[in-house]
């Protein structure tokens, strides 16, 4: 998991055009972490922090009201809901990391 601590280069600084732009770490199951800029709740675009890249998540409308966001070049798609969140590889329709909470939430 050496690999993993390459997320932490990229810096809010490089993080351009959204709304909102806070930052907000995220501690995900196995104890792996990613970074998401801007306001998942009103924000039509967030920026996802992932294993060093930073993906451009456009808002894709649910029936249920669940947060959803998509990157169509990588096939990830973020769902976020209260209390977690999770990352699904589109293209294979798999889990690519559940569990996911604020760092302040998971102490």
């Amino acid at each position: 998991m050496r690999y993993l601590i390459s997320i932490f280069v990229v810096t809010a600084s490089l993080l351009s055009g959204v709304a909102n732009a806070a930052q907000t770490d995220l501690i995900c199951e196995y104890g792996l972490r990613m970074s998401i800029a801007g306001d998942h709740r009103r924000d039509n675009v967030i920026e996802m922090i992932w294993q060093g890249y930073v993906y451009r998540m456009q808002r894709v409308a649910t029936s249920t009201g669940v947060n959803r966001f998509e990157h169509p070049q990588s096939g990830l798609i973020w769902i976020s809901i209260p209390s977690k969140a999770m990352l699904l590889d589109g293209q294979e329709g798999t889990p690519v990391v559940s569990e996911c909470t604020t760092v302040a939430r998971a102490k």
